[in-house]
């Protein structure tokens, strides 16, 4: 059997499927801000929203605004509600695991 070498395209596809989308990256660093921040304090959905935009700026800044918009659509969905008394650094952990679905 010949031994077929990848091309760029199929290096750059690779690149890119490896690599976490937006909407996990900004998942992803959300719940490390809470559960490093104020990890004792407990998780309100205020709380949880400030911190996902304030990272969703910093992480979006430069790309398209469909790019940004669609990112943050999704990351918006896939955050799971707070418990009752639920606190932060227990909630980024559930946070972390809905990154890794989306």
């Amino acid at each position: 059997m010949d031994r077929i070498d990848p091309t760029p395209l199929d290096e750059a596809l690779a690149r890119i499927l490896s690599e976490p989308s937006w909407a996990q990256q900004i998942l992803t660093a959300t719940a490390v801000t809470l559960a490093t921040e104020e990890p004792f304090l407990v998780a309100t959905t205020a709380d949880i929203d400030t911190v996902l935009t304030s990272v969703a700026e910093l992480l979006l800044s430069g790309l398209p605004d469909v790019v940004a918009d669609e990112a943050m659509e999704r990351a918006a969905s896939a955050l799971p509600t707070p418990g009752p008394r639920e606190t932060q650094s227990t909630y980024a952990l559930r946070l972390s695991a809905a990154a890794g679905a989306v």
